[in-house]
């Protein structure tokens, strides 16, 4: 496994990050809870120190079952969570970053999870209704009385991540970055580099579009969420078609995994601290750890960062619970 620091903390995460988003059981489809376990354990013997996971995944559910998988290994990793998504009974979910709001969610993530303290705990969205100060407020108090270690946020631009930072410190920006999905680039990316907050791309595979089972369109044939994201549609088809092919030839030349080849891309970058992964299975975890000790060569490397500049913009969508500040 390969690690990186975190942030200018004494604290080194592995480079491949357990994405939990898989066992809400609807984003990504049914899952297996027991295969699912599996796999925790599977990451953990294979050096993973790093998961994912938020508290509006199944609800509660996959905080829960993140913990039981652990055991007492929860104590001894990252475990990263998130706030900033509430649901009602009906399952509708909304953004809310307000005092009470946090405090809530704080007090049922250490309950779920069953931690006396939260490694690292994440703003999931921006919330336009409540000032950040005032979420920052509570999450420093938190973060003085011992619940939160470090502290991170996901999804921010760069105008409020640079607002947030003069408040209060940060250590992580979680943002989509992938083949198809290269916005930070432009100034997130290098903000946060200069400023020491470490990158964890999120979406490393697209939502698995670039896992290699999948083709421009298929996203009308999913059950999941996925059938409406831009990564699965027919845009760009043309442009997603070429990048795909390439990827294939690569996987045929390096003799590793297509998931892994793209996977690796991402890591090639160096502003890029972490790659979180979206894992079901043992099975997709074990393509996806073959993307690690080794570099794509130049050739390959600048191919796929060509194709992957001529696929068009705004492919990781927008959620339905509002758009991103």
């Amino acid at each position: 496994m390969e690690y990186r620091q975190l942030a200018r903390t004494a604290v080194s995460v592995s480079r491949i990050g357990f994405g939990c988003g898989p066992a809400s059981g609807y984003d990504y489809g049914q899952v297996d809870e027991t295969e699912w376990k599996l796999a925790v354990q599977a990451a953990l013997e294979n050096g993973i120190n790093l998961f994912d996971v938020a508290n509006v995944y199944g609800f509660g559910r996959a905080e829960e079952l993140l913990s039981q998988a652990l055991g007492s290994k929860r104590h001894d990793i990252v475990i990263a969570t998130k706030c900033g998504l509430v649901w009602d009974w009906q399952g509708k979910v909304r953004r809310d970053l307000s005092r009470e709001a946090v405090l809530r969610s704080v007090e049922a993530s250490l309950r779920r999870l069953r931690l006396d303290v939260i490694p690292l705990y994440q703003i999931h969205w921006p919330d336009e209704a409540t000032p950040i100060e005032e979420t920052l407020e509570v999450l420093a108090q938190c973060q003085d009385q011992g619940k939160i270690r470090y502290l991170g946020v996901s999804n921010f631009s760069c105008d409020l991540l640079r607002k947030a930072q003069a408040i209060r410190a940060l250590q992580s920006e979680q943002v989509a970055f992938n083949l198809l999905c290269r916005d930070p680039e432009v100034d997130i990316v290098p903000w946060c580099n200069s400023v020491g907050i470490s990158i964890l791309a999120h979406s490393g595979l697209a939502r698995g579009f670039l896992g290699g089972r999948y083709a421009p369109g298929d996203g009308r044939g999913l059950s999941d969420t996925r059938k409406n994201s831009p990564y699965f549609s027919v845009e760009g088809q043309v442009e997603k078609q070429e990048l795909l092919d390439a990827i294939r030839t690569i996987e045929s030349e390096v003799g590793r995994p297509f998931s892994s080849v793209a996977i690796r891309w991402v890591l090639d970058n160096p502003g890029v601290s972490a790659v979180l992964i979206g894992v079901k299975s043992r099975e997709q975890l074990s393509a996806n750890l073959q993307a690690v000790g080794w570099h794509l060569d130049p050739k390959s490397w600048q191919l796929l960062d060509g194709l992957s500049a001529r696929c068009p913009g705004g492919l990781a969508g927008t959620p339905a619970h509002g758009k991103s500040s």
